[in-house]
């Protein structure tokens, strides 16, 4: 028994515990591996996976959030009663219906092996897909985030009847328009439009220079280097550096750049692309579209509470040999939505 044992554990050394009996998934640690450099490569290259708190979604595919009025103040006067008064309330929904998936099919277990191995190039090259398509997914509803109709759903619903919706409760995005083509490629014009944006969100009594983060997009990213006052030690003391490329950043508000803005229209309407397999709008449908004003976003201004996320089926691996197709599947698959949450929290900048 004892030399039969010892065969076991070198003929299956990736069974979890060495299952000596031979019932365990042969693979089992290859595969807690391979998910793992998949998490770990997806929390370096995801902008946002780890901004918004993301919520187990269990038993049904819809999750809500309750948005809420202020209460009104009242003067106290002398043997006169309190008015009791309601807060205005309204309901944010986010729906959950759409796993999706990264997947590699091999025929021979010698591929699958060497696919699984720590060292080769798919856990990788899995998580950082994943990692690109949680980021775009979630600018998506950022930007409709900031340009939410607070009075009525896409189909023209009344949400103060309807229940759904802020029905004006919370305050809108704010939104910074500039005023003439180009204006997103001038160095002054586009740090003029960050500190509009700053004004604005200090206005709605919100500080944006500790709270959030503006994702910036390259081309606007690399405008900004090109101001004098935001990179000069006489104004920016220590605020980034040309020769390495690096704003940290404008009128106070801390800067990421990001390339995963949604910054092309898709639809469905005409004109509207809708050729990309993998977009976001064809994985998830009209929720998770771009419109054409949606398309004009060069930043966006997004805190933690911006966004509602909730998860279905978390990030999970598996490999498996197919009898039918007579081929070994290696997934990587996840299924979660988002929804705009809190519209007072955001902000963004949009081309002329």
């Amino acid at each position: 028994m004892a030399l039969q044992d010892i065969s076991s554990y070198l003929n299956y050394p990736l069974q979890e515990n060495l299952d000596v009996g031979g019932s365990g998934d042969n693979m089992a640690l290859s595969i807690e591996k391979f998910n793992g450099t998949v998490h770990e490569t997806i929390q370096k290259d995801s902008i946002l996976s780890g901004v918004f708190q993301w919520r187990p979604l269990v038993g049904t595919d819809t999750m809500s959030n309750a948005a809420m009025g202020n209460p009104i103040l009242q003067a106290v006067v002398a043997g006169v009663e309190p008015e009791g008064k309601t807060i205005e309330t309204g309901k944010m929904i986010v729906q959950v219906k759409t796993p999706i998936i990264a997947r590699v099919t091999e025929g021979m277990l010698a591929a699958v092996q060497d696919h699984l191995d720590i060292k080769s190039r798919t856990p990788a090259n899995f998580g950082k897909k994943i990692a690109k398509h949680i980021d775009e997914v979630l600018f998506v509803q950022g930007n409709k985030c900031i340009q939410y109709e607070h009075d009525t759903l896409a189909d023209g619903t009344d949400t103060t009847i309807t229940g759904y919706g802020t029905g004006g409760i919370l305050v809108r995005g704010t939104q910074v328009d500039l005023d003439s083509a180009s204006d997103e490629t001038d160095e002054d014009k586009l740090d003029a439009g960050v500190m509009s944006l700053h004004q604005a969100l200090a206005e709605n009594d919100l500080d944006p220079t500790t709270d959030g983060y503006l994702y910036m997009a390259p081309e606007q990213y690399f405008t900004l280097l090109k101001n004098d006052k935001l990179i000069s030690v006489d104004y920016s003391a220590g605020n980034g550096n040309y020769a390495n490329a690096t704003i940290y950043k404008a009128s106070g508000i801390p800067i990421k750049m990001t390339n995963r803005l949604n910054q092309t229209q898709n639809d469905g309407s005409s004109g509207g692309i809708t050729t990309n397999e993998d977009s976001v709008y064809e994985l998830y449908g009209s929720a998770y579209s771009t419109t054409a004003a949606e398309a004009k976003i060069v930043a966006a201004y997004l805190t933690g509470q911006s966004l509602m996320v909730a998860q279905a089926i978390p990030l999970t691996s598996k490999v498996y040999w197919d009898d039918r197709v007579l081929t070994w599947f290696i997934d990587s698959y996840l299924c979660f939505g988002a929804a705009p949450d809190r519209t007072d929290l955001v902000g963004g900048i949009y081309k002329a």
